[in-house]
């Protein structure tokens, strides 16, 4: 008996650091998805600061251009001389504005590329970092499931073993104790017997000196 509530004891702690354990282990996931969750977010906010700031360029470029064909025209009815030099010189600053915009959104489209494939590879980082973890505690838990499981089959041996060896003496005592009853029974029924032959002889004799 004192073994067995042992053993539920022992069942009983082993139980509580498994649920400890399962408990670390969802906070550890819960974590790592709160770290995906930040990494997106920031990612979004990139990506919106990106394009705030295109749109800004883009903007900018067209004022400028704005501004440029209205100076042409105000070129045009005040210098009807130069207007041919006033249209190539705009044309030469279209050209440049719009190589320069072009270099621009080239470099800004290399920076967001460089941007994501840097974002895309901390994610694929912490994907495998996270899945490590997952595969070395997972593996922890089932080393210990299978120790806890060769104890408890150890246990159960040694009780089935200790109940064999007892049942066995049991069954030893009370074939002993049958036998002494049986053998206390015969001499007893020998000793009755004996007594009763013992005291029929002597009646006889005492009968037989009578007569004599």
């Amino acid at each position: 008996e004192a073994k067995l509530k042992a053993l539920d004891e022992k069942l009983a702690r082993t139980q509580i650091s498994e649920e400890t354990k399962f408990k670390l282990l969802k906070d550890q996931i819960q974590k790592l998805q709160e770290g995906l969750a930040t990494e997106r977010i920031a990612r979004e906010i990139l990506d919106e600061r990106k394009t705030k700031e295109l749109k800004l360029v883009e903007s900018s470029l067209s004022l400028d251009l704005n501004v440029e064909k209205q100076a042409r025209k105000d070129s045009e009815s005040k210098l009807a001389k130069t207007i041919d030099d006033k249209v190539f010189q705009i044309r030469l600053d279209l050209a440049k504005e719009k190589k320069v915009r072009e270099e621009n959104e080239e470099r800004l489209a290399k920076e967001m590329a460089d941007e994501l494939g840097r974002l895309h590879e901390t994610l694929e980082q912490e994907r495998r970092i996270r899945e490590d973890k997952l595969d070395k505690i997972t593996k922890k838990l089932n080393e210990e499931l299978v120790s806890l499981n060769e104890q408890l089959a150890t246990e159960k041996k040694i009780r089935e073993e200790t109940e064999n060896t007892m049942l066995k003496m049991l069954e030893g005592i009370c074939n002993r104790l049958e036998t002494e009853i049986a053998n206390e029974r015969r001499d007893r029924e020998e000793t009755e017997e004996t007594l009763l032959k013992l005291l029929e002889d002597t009646c006889a004799r005492v009968e037989n000196g009578l007569r004599n």
